[in-house]
């Protein structure tokens, strides 16, 4: 992207935050009669031009019930939020980061149990039942922390066009059944990913730079691309470039530009096996001391040596390189606090302070 484009599109989301600001801002005032404490949990949706607001645990629930099944958008303040029992509408949810960041305060957004997306049951215009007629296609989920995700019974409606990003997934996802075209990026999945291969009819998932344990066994052929990630085992066939893996891959698999880190092969019966590095150890892998590839929030993974380790598009091996270099902060207009006072003034005022923070890079 030229200078004029990477301005345009910063002038776009700059516009985009002062928007937000003041739809946000304008549907706080109608918290009057139920203002709650400061420092509430605190959700909005928008829905075209029209904004609500919603305060408390439920928040998320309550903006979720009140969305349209279409490409309204949710988003979070910091704190904790329950969740709806099932999901079966494809929204946009964004919110304020997957964990604490110290160099501003802000608090992490913190789903309290496991997101189940299921197709919904709908009824035509004959008044006939039509099974799984709602599916989950075009969601975008951003800037949170869930135990886990699981697309159950995709069957007839699968699962399409799916962003996880910046999230962090602190068992697993698992996907069941159908799914297509799906992108997980610069997100940290503690345990893995479940049941994602051919044999269950999963195509084109591209995982880049993310932090990943393990990747599934698959039963045929796959179309799992991972891209400049650090795995700790992959268990199935998969396309993988720009990585830092810690096991050799299953026969099948590609790999391109990859370190294998204290293993010397890459793998009986991979393709394409050029330009890897076999046994690596961690200490000439990562610039600080003492990282050794787990995951932890106080670690970089910053590649000791960037210039040596180059991977098959010119950027660096690992999770700085690629098109999404690591970033764990929302490219999105996030709540990073909120304030409403209970009481209003003596001229019937309520003070609203909402503060707002857009991040112009993904």
């Amino acid at each position: 992207m030229g200078t004029e484009g990477r301005l345009q599109a910063r002038t776009k989301k700059l516009h985009a935050m002062k928007k937000f600001l003041s739809a946000v801002a304008t549907a706080a005032l109608s918290l009057f009669a139920q203002a709650q404490n400061t420092d509430a949990p605190m959700a909005t949706l928008q829905h075209g031009d029209q904004t609500r607001v919603w305060m408390g645990v439920d928040a998320f629930i309550k903006a979720y019930e009140a969305a349209a099944d279409s490409a309204d958008v949710i988003t979070l303040s910091s704190g904790n939020f329950r969740v709806p029992n099932e999901i079966s509408k494809s929204f946009r949810l964004y919110g304020a980061g997957c964990e604490d960041d110290p160099a501003t305060g802000t608090k992490a957004t913190v789903l309290n149990s496991s997101l189940q997306f299921i197709p919904a049951d709908i009824t035509n215009e004959d008044g006939e039942t039509v099974k799984a007629g709602r599916k989950v296609n075009g969601l975008h989920l951003e800037g949170v922390q869930v135990q886990s995700i699981y697309f159950n019974n995709n069957q007839l409606t699968p699962v399409e066009n799916l962003t996880i990003a910046k999230c962090k997934i602190t068992d697993r996802i698992n996907f069941y059944h159908d799914s297509k075209n799906m992108t997980i990026r610069q997100s940290i999945i503690a345990y893995g990913i479940d049941n994602c291969n051919t044999h269950w009819g999963h195509y084109n998932l591209l995982i880049t730079n993310s932090h990943i344990w393990s990747l599934p066994y698959s039963y045929s052929e796959s179309s799992i691309h991972v891209d400049h990630c650090i795995v700790r085992t992959i268990s199935g066939r998969v396309l993988c470039t720009n990585s830092i893996l810690y096991n050799p891959l299953r026969s099948g698999s590609t790999s391109k530009n990859n370190i294998f880190v204290g293993t010397a092969s890459i793998g009986n019966g991979v393709q394409d096996s050029n330009n890897n590095w076999t046994g690596i150890a961690n200490a000439g892998v990562y610039a600080a001391e003492g990282e050794d590839g787990t995951y932890a929030e106080d670690k970089t993974f910053e590649l000791k040596y960037p210039k040596k380790y180059v991977g098959t598009d010119g950027t660096e091996i690992g999770l700085y390189g690629g098109n999404y270099p690591w970033n764990k902060i929302p490219c999105t207009p996030r709540i990073m606090e909120s304030n409403i006072d209970t009481k209003t003034s003596a001229d019937g005022k309520l003070k609203v302070s909402i503060k707002v923070e857009a991040q112009t890079k993904d």
